[in-house]
């Protein structure tokens, strides 16, 4: 990532990775108050240029920050908003999509409906 040694840059990407789910910047500052938002949002860049930490848009207002363990897709419900990871095939997906011509780099499916516990 970069050759420098940030005790404030481990101390965040320590909250995502121990996160349960993805967090907003805003979450971050919350459980690190003494660091500025400023520097969250710098670090946060660093991370996703490193491909570390995946940025997650599911139309809310903040944009999200999810450190992956493993690669992964995401079903969110529109109702209560739960989101629900879970892992596919990519190479299954990529028959489907069927883009013989064309080189996937990077596979990101979020499936949008109604979970169980909102019908």
């Amino acid at each position: 990532m970069t050759k420098r040694y940030s005790k404030k840059r481990e101390q965040i990407l320590s909250v995502l990775e121990n996160a349960k789910a993805a967090l907003s910047a805003s979450s971050i500052h919350g459980k690190l108050p003494e660091i500025d938002k400023a520097t969250i949002y710098r670090n946060l860049d660093l991370f996703v240029s490193a491909g570390t930490v995946k940025t997650l848009n599911f139309g809310g207002t903040e944009t999200l920050y999810e450190y992956q363990h493993h690669p992964h897709h995401h079903a969110v419900c529109t109702d209560c908003e739960k989101v629900i990871h879970f892992t596919a095939p990519d190479e299954k997906i990529k028959k489907l999509l069927g883009l013989t011509d064309f080189q996937i780099d990077e596979m990101e499916v979020t499936v949008k409906g109604i979970c169980k516990n909102s019908k």
